[in-house]
């Protein structure tokens, strides 16, 4: 019976002596496979990627983290972010380098995006920035007429309320649309060259970012030709919200017409 007990632990204890060496060997060719450059090596585009694993990584964390690609709103940014940690966390080489070119090809197709972007957003800029100077003096026309017809209703006895009380709107109305343009076109002028979509002023930069999801949409689509009227419409409303806690209605220089 002893005998069979000290046959039985002595098996054990080899068990134990070769299960431990196995993980030893798992470990360390882990660790070879880890370290070695010609398992981690591709090429994308013009760059060559190689060493291990780690070392990869660290290029793509360091490209990922280029200030051109650090205003990328937080919805893509999540979308990048999860292909990189995909691409971090897989082991194998060769599914390492598939997932890295995936990686790659979704930063790199921001990047065009984004200068897609800048470019209509450019052009966008200039048609609204010519645009105000073209209705600028409608707009003052429009703000004059409903002024003269209310000072004439204020002479007249047979008017009703309801319609004195439109014409009163009408001038607000007018007085504010006019108030509101006026600032923006002042905003505008400003705007000379590709500068203020480079290196936006606070104003063009939030526009800028909320609208960049919505026009990579759009871009990824191919729905190009939708892309300067969609930003043109935004930013003509973006700009007059931002308007209305600036401006004070009571207060126009008038420029064209000076007897009201």
């Amino acid at each position: 019976m002893r005998g069979k007990i000290s046959i039985i632990k002595t098996l054990f204890t080899r068990f134990l002596a070769f299960y431990f060496m196995l993980l030893t060997f798992e470990a360390v060719n882990a660790q070879d496979q880890e370290d070695s450059p010609n398992k981690y090596r591709f090429k994308y585009r013009s760059e060559v990627y190689k060493g291990t694993r780690l070392q990869i990584t660290g290029q793509l964390r360091a490209l990922k983290n280029e200030s051109k690609f650090v205003d990328i709103p937080d919805e893509i940014e999540q979308e990048l972010h999860s292909l990189f940690i995909v691409t971090k966390k897989q082991p194998i080489p060769k599914y390492y380098k598939k997932r890295a070119i995936v990686f790659l090809d979704a930063l790199y197709s921001y990047e065009n995006f984004a200068d897609a972007y800048e470019n209509a957003l450019y052009e966008v800029v200039k048609k609204v920035k010519k645009d105000m100077y073209v209705v600028d003096f409608k707009f003052e026309r429009q703000f004059t007429k409903s002024k003269v017809k209310l000072d004439r209703a204020k002479k007249e006895e047979v008017i009703s309320i309801e319609q004195f009380d439109q014409l009163k709107k009408d001038l607000l109305d007018n007085q504010t649309k006019l108030s509101c343009h006026r600032w923006m076109k002042d905003k505008f002028e400003k705007y000379k060259s590709f500068d203020i979509v480079k290196y936006p002023d606070d104003l063009m930069k939030a526009f800028k970012k909320s609208e960049a999801v919505h026009v990579y949409r759009l871009y990824n689509d191919k729905r190009f030709d939708k892309i300067k009227p969609y930003l043109e419409n935004q930013i003509i409303d973006f700009y007059y919200k931002k308007s209305l806690p600036e401006i004070n209605p009571e207060i126009l220089d008038l420029q064209y017409i000076t007897k009201i």
